[in-house]
Order: structure tokens, then sequence, then C-alpha cells
């Protein structure tokens, strides 16, 4: 019998893998460079290593697996030449086939969004057609009075409009949906132009027909639940049942945020892991063997993960899923953990860029953290209650390996998390054995379909309520600093080999971003088309001058984008907003860090009160001290100064934006808004002095703002334009860069760098950008 790898072994090799696809993505290395330099190493290694047979294999297959990581990640994130991506900013039109199920969304505006996945076929492009192949996110509002079509997967469908690339908000911390989209073969998108779509019904194949067939049931069961229960509650028994966040009551997903059980909205290794106990507890009772529990087990999951769509996402769930079962059943903890590496290396070279996933990122780490640490934590508990210790050793093996990545994406730890997976999680898990039983009965015996998914709707209640009860309960969730790459080095050090001195260095470099002092901050944040600049004084408070938005609120920036970067820059509360006018690109994303954050006071052009609360989303009654700015006003924040240079008092649009210049000992930084040039010349003509290091590029670059005459008056060294990707306006104008250049000022663009961070101490200036060109 041949002896196995060693498990360890297995890891150097998956840990090695995934370094030389960093390598590749981060250092920007040609293949040629990768593979002289590991066949250098490799030679040197087998020279090192020529009478240490037993070290040559330690030293010489890692090589080879970075190499093999480097090489596999080069080779997929290269597209082939007549990728859809490569018609890039060019009106096109489209032609393909649906890949998934048509999703229908309302936004926060009102308006009825149809979002499409596409597989591309052809293109026509200035009259001629051409053939090509990847695919695309395509997106359709119709109007009001518009009937929707009926689409279904494997349909043909065609549309007209502007092709643009995935873009994704490029803050530190922002999950990367561009690379994940990317590993699912997506890399364009596009709005569907005046003329809307055309859908072509196809027949299909055998495969085709099975995925509408797998459709129809899951139509099957929503429909069903919408007789008998709330949109709200069908859309989250159904997102539990299936995955899926349309419709989704938002603060019903804080809640599961705040509790840590957010991952029972959509499909992942806990609902495979959950039905297949469900299915070794019934083999249990008839007293099956294990094999045959196994087997069953594995049958389960596996109809489960049809029925939820087949999604890259779901498959690897339900691989995950199987692997615990695996080694929870047959009792065989290190040949699943074993199985584990095996699978993750297997998905790795199948698709590298999975690792830059953070579904995979989550499914993985919180995997191995049973797969490793369950046992030994269930064994500590084995005074407390079974119905206890069971749920809580693996809810807390599971958070243990996975802290570094929820600490990065998410910068909370969820205390109440334990009690969440102990009380409401068995609830839910019900919700979904139930559910999915009750769609069964719903198909054969209406009525008792109806009376079976009346009594889901109660249960879901009942745990939704005992949830929101855990996650308003003092310190449910504490917000966290960021944990580094070197941070998280040492915290999966101590972990595996179980050293608490080691945890002593983490505390030490949390401590030291905690604690931080001396340089100012001044971060342009990438908010798309709009501005945001964040500003963090020597001693770590924090100020921001504009919050970004979209325009007819389509999307939420303030949520999505804004606080998750205060988060991950472990702000707790804000001192001032100063908002230069009202618009809701300017001001728009303020209603969601006032509703997150303590905000000690707002600064404004003047404009209604009223108005403010309808672009926030607030009720007035609930706002913070909000007060027009004055012209003259000096603000000291901290040691850094806050002047207002000009405040109108009348008039309307961008004329009305204040004009705000911060201060730290020499260095200095003007910020705009969207003055106009008719504003630039008044402000000039008054004698006011605007001279400053850094430039917040008025109007977004636009042709209305940045007359030479007010750009040279400030003379910037750096100006930074805040700009939206593929924006409709043609912002940043060619004229206003042409003026820019002219200044000899080095410029950044948020739209291509991503966020931009200026940190001085008063007298020199640094810069970084998230973006390394």
């Amino acid at each position: 019998m041949k002896p196995k790898i060693s498990n360890a072994f297995l890891n150097v090799l998956l840990a090695a893998m995934s370094a030389g696809v960093l390598f590749m993505e981060y250092f920007y290395r040609s293949p040629k460079f990768l593979i002289g330099a590991c066949a250098a190493l490799i030679i040197g290694g087998i020279i090192f290593t020529w009478r240490r047979k037993n070290l040559t294999a330690w030293l010489i297959c890692p090589i080879i697996f970075f190499t093999l990581g480097g090489l596999r990640f080069s080779a997929v994130d290269n597209l082939p030449p007549n990728d859809i991506s490569k018609f890039e900013g060019q009106a096109v039109q489209i032609s393909g086939v649906i890949r998934e199920e048509p999703q229908i969304k309302t936004l926060p505006n009102g308006l009825t969004q149809l979002r499409f996945v596409v597989d591309a076929e052809s293109i026509k492009l200035k009259g001629a057609e051409q053939k090509v192949c990847g695919g695309l996110i395509l997106t359709y509002y119709p109007k009001e009075d518009e009937t929707l079509p009926t689409v279904r997967i494997g349909d043909k469908i065609s549309a007209g409009g502007n092709l643009k690339l995935l873009h994704n908000y490029n803050n530190p911390g922002q999950i990367d949906g561009v690379t994940r989209m990317k590993a699912s073969g997506i890399t364009a998108r596009m709005s569907a132009g005046k003329q809307g779509i055309s859908i072509e019904t196809v027949d299909g194949g055998l495969w085709i027909k099975f995925l509408r067939i797998v459709a129809s049931i899951r139509e099957h069961y929503r429909e069903s639940m919408k007789e008998v229960m709330s949109a709200d509650d069908a859309a989250a028994i159904f997102a539990i049942l299936f995955g899926g966040y349309a419709g989704l009551n938002p603060e019903l997903v804080e809640d599961f945020q705040t509790t840590g059980i957010v991952h029972i909205l959509s499909v992942s290794g806990s609902h495979m892991s959950m039905l297949a106990m469900a299915t070794a507890w019934l083999c249990l009772l008839l007293r099956l063997p294990k094999s045959v529990t196994f087997a069953l087990g594995f049958f389960v999951i596996g109809t489960y993960a049809i029925l939820s769509g087949m999604l890259p996402q779901v498959l690897r769930s339900a691989t995950m899923g199987i692997l615990i079962f695996f080694a929870k059943t047959l009792d065989a903890e290190a040949e699943g953990a074993r199985l584990l590496t095996l699978t993750a290396l297997a998905m790795l070279i199948n698709q590298p860029l999975l690792l830059f996933d953070i579904s995979f990122q989550l499914s993985f780490t919180a995997t191995a953290g049973l797969m490793y640490l369950s046992e030994g934590l269930r064994k500590s508990m084995e005074r407390l209650p079974k119905f206890f210790s069971e749920p809580a050793s693996m809810t807390i093996a599971a958070q243990l390996a996975s802290l570094p990545v929820i600490v990065w994406y998410f910068n909370q730890i969820s205390l109440s998390s334990v009690l969440a997976n102990v009380f409401v999680m068995p609830l839910l898990e019900v919700v979904i054995i139930g559910g999915l039983l009750g769609g069964i009965i719903a198909a054969v015996i209406p009525i008792g379909g109806k009376i079976f998914f009346a009594g889901e709707a109660l249960i879901f209640g009942a745990g939704a309520e005992l949830n929101r009860v855990f996650a308003n309960l003092p310190f449910s969730a504490v917000q966290v600093p960021t944990l580094g790459i070197l941070a998280g080095f040492f915290y999966y050090a101590a972990l595996i080999l179980r050293r608490p001195i080691i945890l002593l260095l983490i505390i030490f470099l949390f401590a030291i971003n905690f604690f931080r002092a001396g340089d100012v901050e001044v971060s342009f944040v990438d908010v798309g088309q709009g501005d945001c600049a964040v500003v963090v004084t020597p001693h770590g408070k924090c100020i921001i001058f504009d919050t970004g938005g979209v325009r007819e609120r389509m999307f939420d920036i303030g949520g999505r984008v804004v606080v998750p970067y205060l988060k991950h820059e472990n702000i707790r509360e804000v001192d001032k907003i100063f908002l230069t006018h009202v618009h809701e690109d300017h001001s728009g994303g303020a209603g969601a860090i006032i509703k997150k954050l303590p905000v000690g006071e707002i600064i404004t052009a003047g404009e209604p009160r009223s108005e403010y609360a309808a672009v926030f989303g607030i009720a007035e009654k609930y706002l913070p001290p909000l007060r027009a700015g004055h012209a003259g006003e000096i603000f000291n924040i901290d040691g850094v100064e806050v002047e207002i240079l000009f405040a109108p008092n009348v008039g309307t649009g961008n004329e009305i934006s204040n004009v705000y210049r911060i201060r730290y000992g020499d260095v200095t930084f003007l910020i705009t808004g969207d003055l106009v040039k008719e504003i630039e010349s008044e402000i000039l003509r008054e004698g006011i002095d605007v001279s400053s290091t850094v430039l917040k590029v008025g109007h977004h670059g636009s042709a209305t703002s940045s007359s030479e005459e007010f750009l040279r008056a400030v003379n910037p060294k750096c100006s930074v334009i805040c700009v939206g990707y593929g924006n409709n306006f043609g912002h940043p104008r060619a004229e206003v860069l042409e003026r820019l250049k002219n200044l000899s000022t080095k410029i950044f663009r948020t739209d291509r760098d991503g966020l931009i961070k200026f940190r001085t101490n008063g007298k020199e200036l640094r810069v970084e950008t998230f973006i390394h060109s």
C-alpha cells in the first residue's frame, strides 16, 4: 500500500499555488519571467537538497505549484481577441443566449429593472456583424405601461446600447464583483437603449429544457408562497430556500448581518450540511449503514443544488457541504480535511480567479474551521447541554477560521452569532426543510400546500423576530479595525500552531492601527459619478466633504460604498460633514452615514432643510444638527483647519456650491463641488486666495468649470477628478484635461486610480492609489 501524501504537504502546495496567483495579479510579471525564475529556483533547490532526498519534494513541489498558479492565472486573465469586452465604449447591437433566469427588481426610485445574464454570440458594429464570445450583464428598464416580456433560459435576446466593462467601486475592503463575474465568464455590461429588447423564443436541447423545468419548479414555489403570505415573507423564505436578495426587506438583511447568519439568505454550505444532516438523522432512525447514509446525503445535496440553479457559487457550496457530511458521517475528519485541500487545489487549477471571490474565501475557511477546530471545541464544551454545545462549537470554529476574511470585508465581529445559531437557526432549518416539502404538497394538494406555507410563514416570523431581538442586544456586533495581511498571517500562524504568544503580536498590530497619530489623511473615495473626500485628523477624528450618491437613487452609495470604507478605516463617528450643495451625487450618501454612525454636525450651502431630508431619505426630525455655512468661517478640528472660502447667499443648481479649503501645516486641499466658471470668476474678482497644494477639480471635469484663470490661481501640485467610469456625460472633458496638463500638475482620477489617498505631516505630501498603474 502506497503511503498517503500528508495533509500538511497538500496545504503547503495549496498555499504555494495561491501565492503564484497573487504574485501574477499584484506584480504584473510575464509568464516567461515566472517560468525562468522558477526554473532557476528548482535547479538551485535540487542542488541544495541533492543529499537530502526527503527535503527535495518539500522544496521543489511548492515551486512547481507556485509556477502553476501563476501560469493558470495568466491563461484565464488574458481574454480571447473576440471577447465581448474588446468592444468597450462602442455603440453596438448584441445578440446572444440567456444563460440564467432573468431577475426582476424594483429600485429605490420605483423603476423596474430587468437583469439578464447573456452569452454573447454576435455583435453588429457600424452595420457589420461578427461572431463574439463571453458573457455580459444586460439591464433593461421597461416603461410604466409596458408589459414585461416572457423570457426563458435558452431564449435568444438582442439589444442595442453602449458596451461597458464591468467596474468595481475601487476602495479598500470593497467586495471584488468584477473578478467574481469574470470567473463565471462575464466580462462586460450594457443597458438596453430606447429601442428596448427583442426576444426570440428557442425550443432548445435536452439540457435547456431541463434547466427550464428546474426554473418552473422554483417559480411554482414562489407563486405558492405569494398566495398565502406577505410579499416580504415570501421573498425572504424564497431566498432562504433558493438564494437571491431580490425583494428582501433591507432591515431584515441588516439584522441577519448583525447576528452573523446572513449566509442563510443565499444557498451556502450550511444549507447543504443541514439537509444532509437531516437525511443522516432519518437514516439513523432507520438504522441504515453509514455508506448508505452518505450516498443518500450525497443525493439530497445534489438534488438541492440542481433546484437552486447550479450556479457556480451553489456548486461550490454543495462541494463543501458534501465534504463536511463525508467527514462527520463516516468519522473521517482527516480524510475530509485532505479532500478539502485537494478540492480547493482542483478548483483553483480550473479557475484561479476564485481566489479573489468572497464566497469561495468564506466557504473554504469556514469549512476548514469545521474540519480542524470544531471537534476540539465540542470536547471543551462537554459539560454544556448538547443542544447548545454542538451548534456553538461549529459556529465558533467556522468564525475563528474565517475571521480575517470577515473583518477585511465587513469590519465587525458578531458576538450574538452563537445565540442566533443556537436558537434562530433551528427555526430557519425547519423553514428550509418544511418549505421544500411544502412545494411538493402544493403541487399534489393545493389547499394542503397553502396551509403548510401559512405555517411556514409563522415559523419564519418567529425566527426573524427572535433574530431581531438578538441583533438589538448591546454589543450584538462589534466594529473592529481592519486585519491587514501581516496581522492575518500571524493570526493563522497562532491558529495552526496553537501558540497564544503569537496572538500578542496581532494585538500589537491592532494597537498600532488603532492608536495611530501624526499624519493627516485625505482620501478621495471612488463613489462613481459623484464626490466624496474623507479626512482623518492626527488623532483619528473624521471629517467628510460630500458623500457621493447616484442620480434617481438607483443605488445606495452611502450604505454600499462610503460606510464600508469608513468601517474599513476604523472610523466609528463623524465629527462634521461639509456638503458643497444638495445635489444627489454630492449629498445622497449622507443618509446611510447618518443611520450607521454618529454625526456631530452638517454644514450646507444653505438650501432648505427639507431638500436635504429628501435627498438623505430621512425625516427632518431625525436629522443631526444641520446649518448653512458662511464665507470666512474657520473650523479647527484636531489641528486641521477648514475654511469656507465661498458660500453663496442665493441661487439654484451648481452655482451655489460652497468652496472649502482644508489646511494642515503648509499643505492645503481645495474642494469646489460643482462650481461653475461664472462663480470662479466672481471669486477671483473678490480677491479670494484659492492657491492650494491639491485641487479637487470642479464638476467632475465638466467644461462648465475649471477656467484657465481659476486653475492658474489655484496652481495645484496635484489635481483629483472624482468621476464615474463610462459616465454618460463625457467627463472629464478633453479641454479641461488639456488645461490641467498645461499647469504641470499631476492628475489623478477615481475612475482609473480608484481611491486616492494623500498623507501629509504638514510639510511633505505623499500619495497612493488603490489601482496601481
